[in-house]
């Protein structure tokens, strides 16, 4: 055998044995490459825990690993000064907790929580000289980075004398907030209770004081228990059934004398007092179901009115709508009310309301055979509608 053929047997046998290696590794790389597992990157979440007004919290940020049953984390312990802490929530503004110290719950993104807590803040209301004070101490909480609060204040009651409001100086002839209303404070803070007479001589023999839901009852001494408590059950008729008439003011039933010489002998009632905070004086001899209580309503009607002024900023007789009532029945020969009505747009809107009371709302006496006017009662049923929404005017038409 030559050479050539020697060398060329050789050189396929190289070949084929090169290839054959390159074969066997290369299957063999295929086959572990079934096996092979690339190792991921671990990944990591995080909780944020926001004061949203508390002072400190164990830990700002808390960071969980994903695993195979999730991403946990545990809510941190947090303190508020002079405040507590409630808990936890994922919305800022919440006032109740989602979450306490030392739940343990899996989020799936970073997250943002905030601490819930509160601080109490407190009124007090000083009680000097004052013959009733429903309570001198209150407190209300501010939550989270609210700097106040509000607390409703309690009504009081010096005999004889017209509550004018609470002020922040013991000096004020007049308040600037009265009772049964909402106060704001900030912190910790004082009110005085302020009272003066009327403008006329008045000093009345008070001997019966009741505190109602809807503001105080004075009873003077001259006047009859019977006739007390026939006026009583129809001030709280009126509180049942129209509650925006009483709000919040004080009703004295006084004897004939006082009455007369006071407010003169042609009166039944008499409505004064600040606009917030009304008082109302009732003759309480003269209790027929058609004066007295026809008369309350009409006085109480008054109140309303000025109440009203201080919610929407005139007074509902003001209203176009009302003075437009006023000048159609002014002219007509066939009038729905009695004439001392037309005297004024405040004594034509207390009959509205007078009116309006006991034909549709109680029901009584001469007043339901009356051929009583569709547009005074549309005009009646939208301020009614509007007190009964918290004088939204929005929501009434």
């Amino acid at each position: 055998m030559n050479n050539k053929i020697i060398i060329l047997i050789i050189t396929v046998f190289i070949t084929l044995t090169i290839c054959g290696v390159m074969f066997v590794s290369f299957n063999y790389f295929l086959k572990k490459e079934k096996d092979f597992i690339v190792r991921e990157e671990a990944i990591h979440y995080k909780a944020i825990f926001n004061l949203n007004g508390a002072s400190s919290v164990n830990q700002r940020i808390v960071k969980c690993t994903k695993e195979e049953k999730g991403c946990f984390i545990t809510f941190p312990k947090a303190m508020r000064e002079n405040g507590v802490v409630l808990g936890y929530s994922d919305q800022r503004e919440d006032i109740k907790p989602k979450y306490f110290e030392g739940d343990i719950i899996s989020i799936d993104s970073d997250t943002t929580y905030y601490v819930i807590s509160y601080k109490i803040l407190k009124l007090h209301i000083d009680n000097s000289d004052i013959d009733f004070l429903a309570s001198n101490d209150l407190e209300c909480k501010s939550y989270n980075k609210i700097d106040a609060c509000k607390v409703k204040l309690p009504f009081f009651n010096k005999k004889g004398y017209e509550n004018r409001g609470y002020s922040s100086s013991s000096s004020s002839t007049t308040g600037f907030v009265f009772p049964n209303e909402e106060y704001e404070i900030s912190k910790d803070s004082t009110l005085y209770p302020i009272y003066g007479t009327v403008s006329r001589s008045r000093s009345l023999q008070i001997d019966r004081v009741n505190v109602l839901p809807y503001g105080i009852i004075e009873k003077e001494d001259m006047c009859s228990e019977e006739n007390y408590q026939t006026l009583l059950g129809y001030v709280n008729e009126i509180s049942m059934k129209a509650p925006y008439l009483v709000n919040g003011g004080k009703i004295s039933f006084v004897g004939d004398k006082t009455f007369d010489e006071v407010w003169g002998n042609k009166f039944v009632g008499m409505n004064f007092g600040p606009r917030r905070f009304r008082a109302l004086d009732v003759r309480c001899s003269n209790y027929l179901f058609n004066n007295n209580y026809a008369t309350m309503v009409h006085e109480l009607g008054h109140s309303w009115d000025f109440y009203y002024e201080t919610k929407i900023g005139k007074n509902i007789s003001s209203e176009s709508d009302v003075i437009n009532l006023y000048n159609k029945y002014l002219k007509d020969n066939n009038r729905p009310f009695r004439d001392y009505s037309y005297s004024s747009l405040y004594e034509f809107f207390a009959d509205m309301v007078r009116y309006y009371y006991f034909k549709y709302i109680v029901p009584s006496g001469g007043f339901n055979r009356l051929d009583y006017p569709s547009d005074i009662k549309k005009t009646m049923e939208k301020y009614i509608c509007i007190a009964n929404n918290d004088y939204d005017t929005t929501k009434c038409k």
